[in-house]
């Protein structure tokens, strides 16, 4: 006859066998390297993602290295912006054909914009006249696709720049025409390797919905770029078209996008500033150009989801390239102090443009995403 053990005792019996001692580290470790490696795996891009930053490597790497190996520095600084910009400038889900169109309209935007510009050097009345159109053609040929659009407005970045820069020479010409061969190549490869580029996960290209949105969207894009760059030029900045280039980045076809890209870039950029002053300050000249190239292939591994981190990489590649092009690296201080100036300038012309283009619908539309993403996040 069995005898039931009672209350008290079966309080001592364990209802579940323990873990040896000796295991438990073991058993830890174990969970640690399981989530390390799962961390890094999702920090490697997908496949799209990883042609993606290869195209954005041999773009901006090939040209400023070309520059910094030949001991031009700003001529590596021509041809890494250009390569970049040569970088978004892509069709996905098009064939080769259309992904070359693209980048001879944007290379015929740039020339057409640094040949004018260079005539009509020191702003003088009839160069804002041809940088408003320029500027308003960008934003009216949205409309009309990718390609159109960022011919239009390379053109008028080219023509705000060679307007305003005399100190370029001819010979930094050639790494600009560098970027665009290698981005042509480079493209060309990649497609007969990989077919189409897939869109971005998650990505749907805003659009409005009547003509006059358009013409409206048009008319604020022009206005607020001019103004940005005659506020830059009255406060005597050296670079004053960069207060120009915020609007024209975040400004897009949609309420919603546009507000988000103003905070996402007043955050990314101003994170951005500080991480690289951060750098040049600590750093000799050698580490900083390996920096420069490392941050290439992860520009477009934040888009569209953390264009903030897009942002702010930029930041820190293209000023981590001006303070390599500049004669006295003293002088990378003032750089910044600028940087962050036309940061605050740029974007809060960007915010009276989008109230001009959408009006007041589209910041209570902005306002009840926001209400709604918080009430997600509890």
């Amino acid at each position: 006859m069995s005898v039931r053990p009672s209350v008290s005792d079966r309080a001592l019996v364990p209802t579940h066998a323990r873990r040896p001692q000796s295991s438990v580290p073991r058993f830890t470790y174990r969970r640690a390297w399981h989530a390390a490696r799962d961390l890094s795996r999702r920090a490697v891009p997908d496949g799209p993602g990883r042609r993606r930053s290869w195209l954005f490597l041999v773009s901006i790497g090939i040209p400023f290295a070309a520059g910094t190996l030949i001991g031009d520095p700003r001529g590596a600084v021509m041809g890494a912006l250009v390569g970049m910009m040569c970088g978004f400038a892509d069709e996905d889900e098009r064939g080769l054909g259309a992904r070359l169109l693209i980048l001879a309209q944007i290379a015929l935007g740039m020339l057409v914009g640094t040949t004018i510009g260079t005539h009509l050097r020191g702003y003088a009345d009839p160069f804002w006249l041809v940088f408003g159109m320029a500027l308003f053609f960008a934003g009216w040929l949205t409309e009309f696709g990718k390609g159109p659009h960022l011919a239009a407005r390379y053109a008028a970045i080219s023509l705000g720049l060679s307007a305003g820069f005399p100190d370029v020479e001819p010979h930094h010409h050639l790494y600009a025409a560098l970027a665009v061969v290698v981005a042509g190549v480079v493209r060309t490869v990649d497609h007969l390797w990989h077919g189409a580029m897939p869109m971005p996960h998650g990505f749907v290209p805003p659009r409005l919905e009547r003509r006059v949105e358009w013409l409206r969207f048009a008319v604020a894009y022009a206005l607020v770029g001019a103004l940005g760059l005659w506020i830059g030029i009255a406060l005597g900045m050296t670079r004053a078209i960069w207060i120009t280039i915020a609007p024209l980045v975040v400004m897009q076809p949609g309420a919603e996008i546009t507000y988000r890209r103003i905070v996402e870039f007043m955050f990314g950029t101003t994170i951005g500033v500080v991480v690289a002053w951060v750098l040049i300050h600590s750093l000799p000249s050698a580490p900083l150009v390996v920096i420069a190239i490392a941050i290439a292939p992860t520009i477009p591994l934040f888009f569209p989801h953390r264009f903030w981190l897009q942002t702010a990489l930029i930041a820190v590649m293209l000023l981590i390239a001006f303070r390599l092009a500049l004669p006295d690296p003293r002088s990378v201080t003032a750089l910044i102090v600028e940087r962050l100036e036309d940061i605050m300038l740029g974007c809060g012309l960007a915010l009276v443009g989008a109230v001009m283009a959408f009006g007041r619908a589209g910041w209570e539309s902005f306002r009840e995403t926001i209400a709604d993403a918080n009430v997600d996040a509890r």
